[in-house]
């Protein structure tokens, strides 16, 4: 069964677990904001399901709940952090919001972080710099988890890349994507579901294909696009491992919340080009775009407006949680002392 809760309301529950584990009450919210975020989204294997790990992680002493975020080198376009081995969401948006104002003075700038743990959703750092008139692109490396077919050893982690472009209108045009067929955490939905996944998804530590989702955690995720995908993962586990010092992905330690190095780069626009003709030529863009011509029942959907769609639908009903993540955040509330409400879908 299906359960369903207001955002707001998670939002809340989630700052205030977090909060008496020792997150720092800003701190928390920005945590709790940006996996909810990700649920609105759509994108549950980023949302509240990663609760309970963050907060094993933080009572464990392997997430670090109120870091000491300090520059290592400063470049005025470029800046180089370490994160204090804290909790990403954190480290990440401290870094995104310093790539927009230098950006606004110098154009372009590039944030390296490495020490953190895991980040999150990539969108969320993207969106951030696409709402303030900027082009934003975030790449991030992790614990392995891919390699190509046949191999019984992850190589690299599931790397994910996000570049966003703001409209005039709504919704931006956001790439969020893992350079895996499907990310590491909508296995783990598939797990708590007790769902089989789709063949092609990944393989056991044989390196055999499998459709069981505890077979595929334990296991080895493929790369979508053979060697194409690999090749990307490759690239980035290149670009934040080792030019970034975070750590390359085969040094690294498997877990829901490793984190690598993380590459954020904010574009002004309005240095290149004015900003409104901009804006009015990807408006043309976006139309042209969308009025391809298709067959029958088919539409052109732009990268996140897939997510934007979801975002409207779950605002209005509430998140739908599955009965074990349900089960879980059950759990947090009650040895916690935290209310968790519930409604029923709308109809």
């Amino acid at each position: 069964m299906t359960v369903y809760v207001r955002h707001d309301d998670l939002i809340k529950f989630s700052s205030e677990v977090l909060s008496r584990v020792g997150v720092p009450r800003e701190h928390a919210d920005i945590v709790a904001d940006h996996l909810v975020l990700a649920n609105l989204r759509g994108v549950d294997s980023h949302g509240v399901i990663r609760l309970p790990l963050y907060v094993n992680g933080i009572l464990s002493g392997d997430i670090n709940p109120n870091p000491r975020i300090k520059v290592i080198s400063d470049g005025g376009s470029y800046v180089h952090i370490d994160g204090d081995n804290g909790v990403g969401q954190v480290v990440a948006l401290r870094a995104t919001e310093l790539a927009i104002e230098r950006a606004r003075k110098y154009g372009v700038c590039v944030v390296g972080i490495k020490n953190l743990k895991h980040i999150g959703m990539l969108a969320y750092y993207t969106l951030r710099m696409v709402s303030n008139g900027m082009v934003g692109i975030v790449a991030a490396n992790a614990s392995p988890n891919i390699a190509p077919l046949g191999c019984k050893k992850p190589i690299t982690g599931t790397n994910p890349l996000s570049i966003g472009f703001p409209r005039r209108y709504e919704p931006p045009i956001v790439l969020d994507m893992a350079m895996s067929v499907v990310a590491r955490g909508k296995i783990l939905v598939a797990a708590h579901k007790g769902e089989k996944i789709p063949e092609g998804w990944a393989m056991n530590k044989e390196g055999r294909m499998t459709t069981d989702p505890k077979e595929a955690i334990e296991g080895i995720l493929l790369p979508f696009g053979g060697y194409k995908g690999f090749g990307l993962a490759v690239s980035i586990d290149v670009l934040c491992g080792i030019v970034l010092g975070g750590g390359y992905s085969l040094k690294m330690r498997r877990g829901f919340y490793s984190q690598g190095g993380v590459y954020i780069q904010a574009v002004n626009i309005g240095m290149f080009r004015p900003y409104e003709e901009y804006l009015d030529e990807i408006e043309e863009y976006v139309k042209e775009v969308k009025s391809t011509p298709t067959a029958e029942g088919f539409e052109v959907l732009l990268p996140g407006e897939p997510e934007y769609r979801t975002y409207l639908k779950r605002v209005k009903e509430g998140i739908p949680l599955d009965d074990e993540t349900f089960k879980e955040l059950k759990e947090l509330s009650v040895k916690y002392g935290v209310e968790l409400g519930v409604i029923q879908p709308s109809q």
